[in-house]
């Protein structure tokens, strides 16, 4: 899981959201919707306006959260070894 998070935390917001969209796509193609609103979470914590830092930071530590509970999922596990 470090080396994704490592990997998705260089990358600029419009490439994390074009990452996440990607990833959530995947996840619902293959009907992993549980592990896509984990996803979504994460998704959300980058918009087009930006958050203040504590709230985007408080935001980025539940979606985490809600991504690390699904870590063990075979797909989930697929995406994080890809980084």
């Amino acid at each position: 899981m470090e080396p994704f998070y490592t990997n998705f935390k260089a990358l600029n917001d419009d490439q994390r959201r074009a990452k996440l969209d990607q990833i959530l796509g995947f996840l619902r193609q293959h009907n992993a919707n549980e592990e896509a609103n984990a996803f979504q979470e994460l998704r959300c914590c980058y918009p087009k306006f930006a958050f203040s830092p504590a709230e985007l930071s408080f935001r980025e530590y539940l979606a985490w959260g809600e991504v690390v509970k699904h870590q063990h999922h075979h797909i989930v596990r697929q995406i994080i070894a890809q980084g």
